[in-house]
């Protein structure tokens, strides 16, 4: 299964020199939740997601000033992209994207690794489709037979996406591997209940056949837990 087999297309974008209140009315009347940003030749140059439009509406509220210190050019640039109504100024760059060939095995890898949520789908350089990880999560849940005969590789990633997508647990918290079915989970989490709950959900993905949990509480947890003497 291919990015262009689970994206929606086609995206409502935005330019770069419209108003952030245009970005919130596309988000709110659409179920994606980042809005693509070209420029006046279609090329992708920008992202802007629900967290820059958070961020920018929870802003409205104070203004501090910007310090006069060593820092004040990261303060500064802090400013323009919290207060700033020009999509130029609020939006992220630049954009982690993927091809229309690309698989779900390599899009799920590019959400967990940059910890984003969306990826927009790029054909030579024109945004043709985007991709959520409620997108990912829903051709695993509706597609277990093309998921179960791209093998162990394929189950690893859905697992992966799982943990990242339900439970926030990534992978420098808990790696898996995959053999003949059977998962394994290693790494450490801060509670007994993160544990079971990443073993419930490994058990979940369609192609899992058993799961062999390692993981871990992590040392600072359980002193913590300790009672005192």
């Amino acid at each position: 299964m291919f990015a262009r087999d689970i994206m929606t297309s086609p995206v409502e974008t935005i330019g770069e020199d419209q108003n952030v209140r245009r970005a919130i009315d596309i988000v709110n009347a659409s179920r994606i939740g980042a809005v693509p940003v070209v420029d006046d030749k279609g090329q992708l140059v920008g992202i802007v997601t629900e967290g820059d439009l958070l961020r920018r509406i929870s802003s409205a509220g104070g203004r501090r000033p910007v310090p006069n210190t060593r820092d004040r050019n990261d303060a500064l640039a802090d400013y323009i992209k919290a207060r700033s109504w020009r999509i130029k100024d609020v939006m992220t760059t630049p954009v982690i994207s993927a091809l229309p060939t690309a698989t779900i095995t390599q899009i799920a890898d590019l959400l967990l690794a940059h910890v984003i949520k969306h990826v927009p789908v790029v054909d030579a350089g024109r945004l043709v489709g985007m991709i959520s990880r409620r997108d990912l999560m829903h051709a695993i849940m509706n597609e277990p037979s093309s998921l179960v005969a791209l093998g162990d590789d394929a189950i690893r990633t859905a697992v992966k996406a799982r943990l990242e997508a339900e439970l926030a647990i990534g992978p420098a918290s808990v790696q898996v591997s995959v053999q003949d079915g059977l998962a394994s989970l290693h790494g450490d989490v801060e509670t007994p209940l993160e544990r079971e709950a990443a073993r419930v959900a490994a058990e979940s993905v369609p192609g899992v056949r058993g799961v062999h949990s390692d993981i871990q509480i992590a040392r600072h947890m359980v002193s913590r837990m300790k009672p005192s003497a």
